[in-house]
């Protein structure tokens, strides 16, 4: 209980400063936005696109979105020079790792329900319960972007091609994960989709795989 408590305590320290000086997450916002709004006039302007559209529309924005915001995990102590002092911390590695998937967790979430509001009202909800299965799907997707973000960010924080190393890693690792979301939301405008059950159970055991890989590979990767 010491070790969570630990880790929402990083988590919290991590989200105050984010939303004290929200530079990164308006940018990512901004970007998110402009994408919307462009990928609305492309599809049509006022005519309804086709649900594959929509669904495709909708997890191009979130996928760069989640990129952009999970990069930063481990921004602030490489520009403040404290990563040798957090790591040297007595809190162990494991969980000052799980400290920062929570909080690249509930940024990415607070990021993406933003852009899902603004996605539901320029191209419509699904019928039904089908926005209740699209928030489970995007909120499980979240979890994911956040685990192998913040594992990625891990790998490549003393890195000096870290830029382009991320985005290099990053993408490949998150296809399963955005293939399973994009299929689950296209469940959610066609709620007699038999496969929704096991597609959700595949994001909930994706996002359990990298958390623990992460929590017990991070001491090591932290190692100079």
């Amino acid at each position: 209980m010491s070790g969570l408590r630990t880790a929402f305590a990083i988590a919290a320290h991590d989200l105050a400063r984010e939303f004290r000086r929200p530079v990164a997450i308006s940018s990512v916002l901004l970007f998110g936005v402009a994408s919307l709004v462009v990928l609305r006039l492309a599809l049509g302007g006022g005519a309804k696109p086709d649900d594959g559209i929509l669904a495709g529309a909708l997890w191009i924005v979130l996928v760069f979105a989640a990129l952009l915001g999970t990069a930063r995990a481990w921004a602030s102590e490489r520009e403040d020079g404290v990563l040798d002092a957090l790591l040297m911390a007595p809190a162990s590695r494991s969980t000052v790792h799980l400290g920062k998937v929570i909080a690249a967790a509930a940024t990415t979430v607070v990021l993406h329900a933003v852009l899902l509001v603004l996605y539901l009202g320029l191209f419509g909800a699904p019928p039904g319960s089908g926005v209740v299965l699209l928030v489970a799907t995007v909120l499980l997707a979240d979890v994911g972007f956040a685990v192998v973000g913040v594992l990625v960010a891990g790998l490549g924080m003393r890195a000096r091609s870290r830029d382009l190393l991320g985005p290099t890693m990053f993408l490949p690792l998150v296809i399963p994960l955005v293939i399973a979301a994009v299929t689950a939301s296209l469940s959610a405008w066609d709620l007699s989709n038999d496969s929704v059950t096991q597609l959700l159970i595949f994001l909930v055991a994706y996002d359990a795989t990298f958390l623990l890989a992460g929590v017990a590979a991070f001491p090591e990767l932290a190692v100079e």
